[in-house]
């Protein structure tokens, strides 16, 4: 099952990025892409919440717990990419950010979140040789010199983002629901989103949002049913597992681009598709053989992370039960 939820993962995200690129090519610009399709995310969940009649809790550790992840999983990171982005080529943009696997590992090996053995490691570094082979076969090489303080910034970005996993995955709240989570950091980044907007004058251009009403709906429907299934897997199976769905949102973003972008797809890109496989083979065999030796697959990250630094707030899943 968890399985299943990793591929739709990427698939969302994949769904996403094709999405944002036909909302670009329509000529939308990223600054109002962004905050309308989060502004979507928002209503969706919002709607949901109203409907089951059960809002995100509002003790003092879930505000904390919404606050945090909110600003180091999206406000940080959205910024970041709109400032950095443009400064990069894409290949070296997308490659930085490929990395964010790999640096979640550590910070989880760090932390004492998980525990990493030789399989988890190279089933890690297989997905990102895969991630280099979609890239090297579908995005054009960078020419030119590239700013040394734009590259550090650009590494933020998948820092943030693996901080961000390994934080769930450690500090999940008591009484919290991924649900509940999803509707409370929409609506925290949808008010960030309007706050900046106005304060910038932005948000007198959000009309042109109406010019590919699909893309954007697409965008706002793939990323919030991208965000539950994120913070699901990570809550209940750990940060270096839901971390590989960046791999498999590269090899089928790279798909989507062949089918309705005609962009370029040879055998390098089917190779990295076989190396992926491999990758989560390897990953399952170590979980196979955790589970058959009494291990679990996430290690307790509550104690672990209590222990290290004396936080008392959550209690978190393990083996996916909670």
């Amino acid at each position: 099952m968890k399985y299943s939820l990793l591929i739709l993962l990427g698939l969302l995200w994949s769904l996403r990025l094709a999405a944002m690129k036909s909302a670009g090519q329509s000529g939308i610009p990223p600054h109002v892409v962004a905050p309308v399709s989060i502004l979507g995310i928002a209503i969706i969940y919002s709607a949901a919440a109203a409907m089951r009649r059960r809002w995100p809790p509002l003790g003092r550790h879930a505000i904390a717990f919404y606050l945090f992840s909110g600003v180091l999983g999206f406000v940080l990171p959205f910024i970041l990419e709109i400032v950095v982005a443009p400064q990069l080529p894409l290949f070296a943009f997308v490659v930085i950010i490929s990395t964010m696997p790999v640096l979640t590992s550590m910070l989880a090996a760090i932390l004492g979140v998980e525990h990493l053995n030789m399989k988890r490691v190279c089933s890690v570094l297989l997905g990102f040789g895969a991630a280099l082979l979609v890239l090297w076969d579908t995005a054009d090489l960078p020419t030119g010199k590239v700013a040394w303080p734009c590259l550090l910034a650009a590494l933020a970005v998948p820092t943030l983002y693996a901080a961000n996993t390994v934080f769930v995955a450690s500090r999940w709240p008591k009484q919290v629901d991924a649900l509940h989570v999803a509707n409370a950091q929409a609506l925290i980044v949808s008010i960030a989103s309007i706050a900046g907007g106005v304060a910038s004058g932005i948000i007198s251009e959000w009309h042109l949002a109406a010019s590919n009403i699909p893309a954007v709906g697409t965008i706002s429907a793939s990323e919030g049913l991208a965000l539950l299934v994120y913070l699901k897997l990570t809550r209940d199976h750990g940060p270096t597992l839901v971390s590989l769905a960046n791999f498999i949102s590269l090899f089928m973003a790279a798909i989507l681009g062949a089918i309705f972008f005609d962009d370029r797809f040879t055998w390098m890109s089917a190779l990295a598709g076989l190396v992926l496989v491999a990758a989560l083979a390897m990953r399952n065999q170590d979980e196979r053989y955790r589970a058959s030796h009494g291990g679990s697959l996430v290690e307790s990250a509550a104690v672990s992370i209590n222990d290290r630094f004396g936080f008392g707030i959550c209690e978190c899943p393990v083996d996916g039960h909670s």
